[in-house]
């Protein structure tokens, strides 16, 4: 049986800390309106407790790139930012080598160096900026060494290239999500012990309507008598209602059940036990 990663199938609202996003993986953040995706032969994270989102190479190449939002920005704004010199850090400055030049119609550029007490003067410095129309500016720096800088520059520039902005928003992501389309074709399972026991909650949603079921506790079916254990098979259909949705089951020879799920943090959740999804396989 092969599970799907959730965070590939449900709507995500947010970049969420501590995450590790693989390459090709859409990164978002609806209350910005922005969207980028996470280059070739690099992986990505947002440490926790910091606003500075990490790329990383997954390859031998030396460099990261680092992302930041800064607010009520433009690009005229960003020039002057990196003409007067740029804190990093507390004693580490970013001084521009050379002129600071557009690359397209929307995207600032600039080499640099970095300056201060402690700073490395073997370390290259490229830097990219991207503005978005409602005040903000991404700006993407990668550091290197001279050997490794010119892959890590195109790796930056993918990233830049790959951010679009969109209309800010603070909809949920569900507030239009199809349950029925998610669901079709999809396997809930659900293991777990119980009093030294296997539990395991196992239901098969084709998508022609029909179901099995191969129950060995009440589980998702708690509450019911205990016909509902064991293997069964019916009809069933959903109702969706934002990040919730109810199943109901139609059986063969038992009273319809419904059943409510909820999408959390992109995982499911049934009476506060998480299900995984997956493709069914006996749908097939």
């Amino acid at each position: 049986m092969s599970l799907v990663a959730l965070a590939q199938q449900l709507p995500s609202n947010r970049i969420k800390p501590a995450t590790l996003y693989h390459a090709g993986d859409t990164v978002r953040s609806p209350r910005l309106g922005v969207q980028t995706q996470i280059p070739q032969g690099w992986s990505g994270v947002l440490p926790r407790d910091t606003e500075v989102f990490l790329l990383m190479p997954e390859s031998n190449t030396v460099g990261e790139i680092y992302v930041v939002v800064n607010e009520k920005m433009d690009l005229e704004k960003q020039r002057k930012r990196w003409e007067a010199g740029t804190e990093l850090s507390p004693g580490l400055i970013l001084q521009p080598q050379g002129a600071i030049t557009p690359r397209g119609a929307d995207v600032l550029t600039v080499v640099g160096k970095v300056t201060g007490a402690n700073a490395n003067q073997q370390t290259k410095i490229y830097a990219e900026a991207k503005c978005s129309p409602v005040g903000f500016c991404i700006t993407c720096l990668a550091t290197s060494d001279a050997q490794h800088i010119d892959n890590v520059k195109k790796a930056l520039q993918s990233l830049i290239d790959n951010t679009v902005f969109q209309q800010p928003s603070n909809e949920s992501p569900f507030a239009n999500f199809n349950w029925k389309k998610f669901l079709d074709g999809k396997i809930l399972l659900a293991m777990g012990y119980e009093a030294n026991s296997k539990r395991v909650d196992e239901v098969d949603l084709c998508a022609d309507g029909s179901f099995r079921s191969d129950i060995t506790r009440t589980g998702i079916f708690k509450g019911q008598a205990k016909g509902y254990t064991g293997k069964k098979r019916g009809s069933w259909h959903v109702a969706s209602h934002g990040e919730k949705a109810v199943i109901t089951f139609t059986f063969e020879k038992l009273p319809d059940v419904d059943i409510e799920l909820e999408a959390k943090d992109e995982e499911i959740y049934i009476k506060g036990v998480r299900y995984f999804v997956g493709e069914s396989e006996r749908c097939k």
